[in-house]
């Protein structure tokens, strides 16, 4: 039987990437017993610890005005200005297309250029260092390491290698959180006021992705199974440039302007976007149609604009048998050797493909989740509270992605915990808690000692859900695919997950619940996806091909329910600018 090991603190937080040690942080400032856990090592199993920088500021005017580089953000401007930016990149890239909380996108707007200064207080040195020449700028273990260092200065506890795998419930709330020790074999009970789950995203419920390995959506599933509503599950993002050639690692190639001064190519050797953009309407106003200039240039239109068409183009070649295994080609021989090195991107995507002999032969690249970039997830207001009493998100468990938006929640729903957290006691277990803890503890015994068997094995099983997942609810969508990937997990979730084994090793056990969790997720993205019946953003439905703003400017929020699952449509609050507002700032 396993040792039972009890502790209690007034915030605990659960993931240690920038939002979970940010609330802590905040927990800590206030003076509340805080305890930062994380089932592997702090920060280092988090989007952010690989993150670029912080806040890209204005890119060099000669840059922009060659064309080589569009504009960004200005942080020069009023915060009203930044929000109406959020607002549009977020519709631009494909995200949501107008579906976004604005009071959140508001929030972090107004408050993003503080936290990013207070970081200094904490020890990260350089928080605006964005190179655009020479070698690579500031990437995020230079801000997540101190963070961390801080954390721990100031008095958080840090349970590591500790993996939380259930809120312990009372009533409409909760009063703590189950888990294991995975070094020490021991399950973890914790009494907590609040709880903070900064759990990441998950990434890793796909198969072509380079999401961290850890980023199994653990968050989404527990915050589901505890009754929180989540969002537009559906809107997994997905980018072009994953690379897909054989001896080379499954990654993604930066945006370099040697990446952007590429044709992509398909097996017949046809730069198949140029038609593709002329019969779908894509050219824009001034577009060369030079395939010797940048794709902003080529087409006519901000290359952030071009990318949901690229993915659709890309994976329509490939499922129409005009790829090659599986992938399409980057053609980058004509690229002029200045463009290699003009950015600091260009040297990393020469880095990555040190191997690759790219002024021979083009490059295979396709479709991959990008993991931390996603219009869903677990549902929060703009304080960072859920529906559920006692718990808070912060970062890309809730609906949003960026280090600057995961640095805003981190802080807002911090300081939500710290006000619940004086405002009721350390809660106390009756024998109701006491016997949902000890049914908890009896299942996880008998995942931990059941021996291996053909149907059980968490590796295998994460496959299985890696490969439906992609086949099914991947960048290019359909009901039928849908409705095949649903049963096929629901397939796996009968007959395969009770018997899954960890065969005495907590490692193992951490992966067999990881596949729980993936199974649960990726059911929650098919039936989410299937529900809105339109294509928006990341959920391009090829029998549904147009956007339907009449119908669909609402999230899709699912939520446990004693008849099994239910989905809704709720309208969009427009609180500060309306979608016709948004088409008339383009």
């Amino acid at each position: 039987m396993l040792n039972v090991v009890f502790g209690e603190y007034d915030v605990l937080v659960i993931g240690s990437g920038m939002g979970g040690v940010r609330a802590a942080i905040e927990a800590r400032r206030a003076g509340l017993a805080t305890c930062l856990v994380d089932k592997s090592i702090l920060a280092r199993a988090s989007a952010s610890i690989y993150a670029g920088a912080l806040v890209a500021r204005r890119p060099p005017e000669y840059l922009v005005r060659m064309g080589l580089i569009e504009a960004g953000m200005d942080f020069e401007k009023p915060f009203d200005a930044s929000f109406r930016y959020f607002v549009k990149e977020g519709a631009r890239t494909g995200g949501s297309v107008y579906t976004a909380n604005q009071r959140i996108a508001m929030t972090v707007a107004c408050e993003m250029e503080r936290r990013a200064e207070e970081l200094r207080d904490f020890g990260v040195k350089d928080i605006y260092s964005q190179r655009w020449l020479g070698p690579p700028g500031v990437y995020g273990y230079n801000i997540m390491l101190p963070l961390v260092g801080y954390a721990r200065k100031v008095g958080a506890k840090a349970l590591e290698m500790t993996m939380i795998t259930d809120f312990i419930p009372r009533g409409k709330g909760i009063v703590g959180a189950v888990g294991f020790d995975i070094r020490k074999g021991e399950l973890v009970v914790i009494r907590a006021r609040s709880v903070v789950m900064a759990t990441g995203s998950h990434g890793q419920v796909y198969e072509r992705t380079y999401a961290p390995i850890r980023m199994t959506g653990d968050g989404y599933a527990m915050a589901y199974r505890a009754g929180a509503s989540l969002s537009d599950m559906e809107m997994m993002g997905f980018d072009n440039w994953g690379i897909a050639e054989p001896g080379l690692p499954q990654y993604w190639l930066p945006p370099s302007l040697a990446r952007l001064s590429g044709v992509l190519r398909n097996a017949k050797g046809e730069a198949f976007f140029l038609k593709y953009a002329q019969e779908h309407g894509i050219i824009g106003q001034g577009a060369t149609l030079s395939l010797e200039d940048t794709l902003g240039k080529r087409y006519g239109r901000p290359f952030i604009e071009l990318i949901p068409h690229l993915i659709k183009a890309c994976q329509t070649e490939i499922l129409k048998g005009r790829g090659d295994k599986g992938a399409i080609f980057l053609d980058l021989s004509r690229v002029p050797q200045d463009r290699i090195y003009v950015d600091h991107n260009g040297v990393w995507t020469l880095n990555i493909l040190r191997e690759f002999k790219w002024r021979e032969r083009p490059i295979r690249i396709a479709p991959i989740c990008m993991g931390d970039f996603k219009g869903g997830g677990v549902r929060i207001d703009e304080k960072g509270r859920t529906d559920i009493e006692g718990l808070f998100a912060a970062g890309d468990v809730a609906p949003g992605s960026s280090l600057l938006y995961a640095l805003v929640t981190g802080v807002v729903s911090g300081r939500s915990a710290i006000s619940r957290a004086y405002s009721v006691s350390m809660p106390e277990f009756s024998s109701t808690e006491d016997d949902w803890i000890a049914e908890r503890r009896e299942r996880l015994e008998s995942v931990l000692n059941r021996e291996p068997n053909e149907e059980g094995d968490p590796k295998e099983i994460k496959k299985k859900v890696k490969a439906i997942m992609w086949r099914c609810g991947g960048p290019l969508r359909k009901g039928e695919d849908l409705r095949e990937g649903i049963r096929s997990l629901k397939e796996i979730e009968e007959e395969c997950l009770p018997m899954i084994y960890a065969s005495g090793s907590f490692r193992k056990l951490r992966e067999a619940l990881e596949a729980i969790n993936m199974v649960m997720v990726g059911q929650m993205i098919l039936r989410s996806s299937l529900f809105r019946t339109e294509s928006r953003g990341y959920n391009q439905r090829l029998d549904y091909p147009e956007r339907d703003d009449k119908n669909w400017l609402k999230n899709t929020i699912i939520k446990r329910a004693e008849e099994g699952v239910r989905i809704k449509a709720d309208p969009v609050e427009f609180v500060f600018m309306a979608p016709e507002e948004m088409e008339r700032g383009k």
